[in-house]
């Protein structure tokens, strides 16, 4: 690589959501002048901020939409989009080529391999074979390709969660020292106050006085965000306490059905179902428990947003979610892991986690929360300790530079779990 210039990184999207979160976050704060850029976005998923943030990503990098870059399994497709990929690859020769999550993983590494790209990297966003609809043949096929690709076309994969990091390791997906956890971060931007934040949304209009506890969520309504769950939840926590308000912020398949639901079981008036918003991490900012029912994540950028707004949590014990969660005020996460430096001081507990479906138990969490919350100080210093955006941007940027550390973590409480996992199954 000559030393005399930018390093040239390409980065391969197919995905929306939170992994197109992260790539955004990362553009942005890559120093310009150490890195030259390109991204190569799937179209068929876009969504609504992405679009409208196009014009001002562009003046960050290279922007190249590639139509055929799509989720369903499709080999005319999939041919297509790697042809375009390795024909990128040849004009703007870059030194580092950064996939995100399965299908971009598949396609960008691929295009890599066969270009000769010196540097190949691969954040995954949560494998799809931890998915719980991916069983039988089919998750032996995901397996066995995540399998290949990291022993034959990856130089490092990138977890978001030490949890990631574990079921790569359980897999046999490749030795330990070609995986590293760097966790998700955000910028500590300003947000607003919990009653700018409920003006913002309008709670008053909808009935809710203004000094009514507010729990609430910012997801789709899809199946992986288990709404259903949350709508049980609200409704056992108005049953016990009819001060309390609902509030979830996101739109998706599953939204009739949640709805009907509500009006069936008369709750309609204290859980109120608010559609997509763009300033949804602005907005969590008016919740006095944030209430997450996820069947399954990587590492939810949403509770990382929670935090930083001083949002206590309740969320599903899964991966990623337990490693964000601190309920003990023994210093040790809900995951187990001995918390170090400023975990290791009970004032970051920060929140309550229940089993994945359990709607009682979801609402004895977020009723503790609302009877005993932790202060907003406490819970933002989970955030400032492990989730922050320079902290993510410049563990990549070391990666891309090849000063990464082998096998390590951004995230020293993460580390600890992964390394132990590591070793254990290197022994078997």
């Amino acid at each position: 690589m000559e030393r005399n210039r930018r390093i040239r990184v390409l980065l391969v999207l197919e995905s929306q959501g939170g992994s197109r979160r992260h790539v955004v976050d990362l553009i942005h704060g890559l120093d310009q002048s150490r890195f030259e850029l390109a991204l190569i976005y799937g179209t068929s998923r876009m969504d609504a901020q992405f679009v409208e943030g196009l014009d001002d990503l562009r003046r960050y990098a290279k922007l190249i939409p590639c139509d055929d870059l799509v989720r369903p399994i499709s080999p005319k497709h999939e041919l297509a989009a790697l042809r375009q990929v390795r024909r990128v690859i040849r004009a703007f020769r870059p030194d580092v080529v950064h996939c995100h999550s399965s299908k971009a993983g598949i396609i960008g590494r691929l295009a890599a391999k066969r270009e000769h790209v010196p540097l190949v990297f691969y954040t995954p966003h949560a494998y799809s074979f931890q998915a719980p609809e991916f069983g039988g043949r089919k998750r032996v096929v995901f397996v066995g390709l995540e399998r290949w690709f990291s022993r034959h076309a990856t130089t490092r994969t990138f977890n978001v969660s030490a949890g990631e990091r574990d079921a790569a390791l359980a897999e046999r997906l490749d030795k330990p020292g070609k995986f590293r956890v760097i966790v998700n971060g955000i910028p500590d931007s300003p947000v607003p106050s919990r009653a700018e934040a409920r003006e913002m949304l309008g709670l008053e209009s909808l009935g809710v006085p203004a000094g009514a506890p507010v729990v609430g969520v910012t997801a789709r309504m899809v199946e992986q965000k288990d709404p259903m769950t949350f709508a049980r939840i609200a409704a056992r926590v108005v049953a016990q306490r009819p001060d309390v308000h609902f509030c979830y912020v996101g739109d998706g398949p599953l939204e009739p059905q949640v709805a009907a639901w509500l009006a069936e079981r008369g709750v309609a008036d204290h859980v109120h179902l608010l559609g997509y918003r763009q300033d949804a991490d602005d907005v969590v900012a008016a919740f006095n428990v944030y209430l997450l029912t996820s069947l399954y994540e990587g590492m939810p950028y949403s509770l990382i947003e929670a935090l930083r707004a001083g949002v206590p949590i309740a969320a599903t014990r899964v991966t990623g979610n337990d490693e964000v969660v601190c309920e003990s005020a023994s210093g040790v996460s809900a995951s187990g892991k001995p918390a170090s430096g400023a975990a290791a001081n009970e004032k970051l507990a920060n929140g309550a986690l229940f089993p994945v479906g359990d709607d009682e138990a979801g609402a004895q969490a977020v009723l503790r929360l609302l009877g005993n919350p932790p202060s907003r100080e406490q819970v933002r210093a989970t955030y400032l300790e492990r989730f922050t955006l320079d902290r993510m941007v410049a563990a990549i940027a070391g990666e891309y530079e090849g000063n990464g550390s082998v096998g390590g973590t951004n995230d020293v409480n993460a580390a600890n779990k992964a390394d132990q996992a590591g070793k254990t199954r290197s022994a078997a």
